[in-house]
Formats: C-alpha cells, structure tokens, sequence
C-alpha cells in the first residue's frame, strides 16, 4: 500500500483471497462498523432531566444546553485524569471515597471546593444508609 501526502492518490496490491477470508473481512467490517457508531459522551438528557426535576417551568436554549454539556464534561475529564493519576501513585486498581475527596480538593478551586465535598459526603451517608435499609439478595 502506498500513500503519499503531497497527493491524494493511494495505491493498494490487492491480492487472491480464499473464501474462508472473505467471512473474517464480512465479521472485521461488521465490528468496524459497530465501533464507529460510537458517540462522544453527552450530559444532555441527564441535564435535561435534573432542571425539568427542580424547575419545570423554566426553559433551556440549545446553546445553553450546549454549554453546560460541555462544562460538565470538561469536569469529567479533568476527574478522569486526576483520578487516574492518583490510582497509578497508589498503585490500585479500585479506587475509594478518599480518593474521589482527593481528586474534588484537586479540581474543584475556593468556596465551591467545601460545598462539593459536604455535598458529596452527605450523597455518600445518604447512599450507605440506603444499602444498610434495604440489604443485598444474592
């Protein structure tokens, strides 16, 4: 196969292949095109559904859902990677509420930093008091 940039010409040898082959390239196709379909991960409908939850009355342009979903997911991301740098310094593979507290002191700057974690805490009794209600099955 060659391919040059200057140009947008690509040469390709095709080659006699089996019938057995043809099966693997149909499969290898079909998982390509599954693969691609995939979609940037998107907040809106979870945005949608906490503002129709606190305030129905209000409405949302495009462009503010926009930016929202893009402030919330560059806070992922920066999660994300924090996260991931501290797991690779403790060297686990799962991480605990410590870490999450951690990487929230990390991300989150000033005021915002206390109200998040107390936030978060109060999320993480809520949840631990739930579980302790209302047992496991197996």
């Amino acid at each position: 196969m060659k391919f040059s940039l200057g140009e947008t010409h690509l040469e390709t040898e095709d080659e006699l292949t089996s019938s057995t082959s043809t099966n693997d390239f149909k499969a290898a196709q079909r998982y390509r095109k599954r693969k691609q379909r995939r979609e940037e991960l998107s907040f809106k409908p979870y945005i949608l559904r906490v503002k129709k939850a606190k305030t129905p009355d209000m409405k949302l342009s495009s462009n503010a859902l926009e930016d929202l979903d893009n402030l919330i997911s560059s806070v992922y991301q920066m999660y994300c990677s924090e996260l991931k740098r501290l797991t690779s310094l403790t060297k686990k593979k799962t991480l605990s509420i410590r870490d999450v507290e951690t990487a929230t002191k990390l991300c989150i700057p000033g005021k915002r930093k206390g109200n998040a974690m107390n936030f978060g805490s109060d999320c993480v009794n809520l949840q631990e008091s739930y579980l302790k209600q209302t047992p496991m099955e197996v």
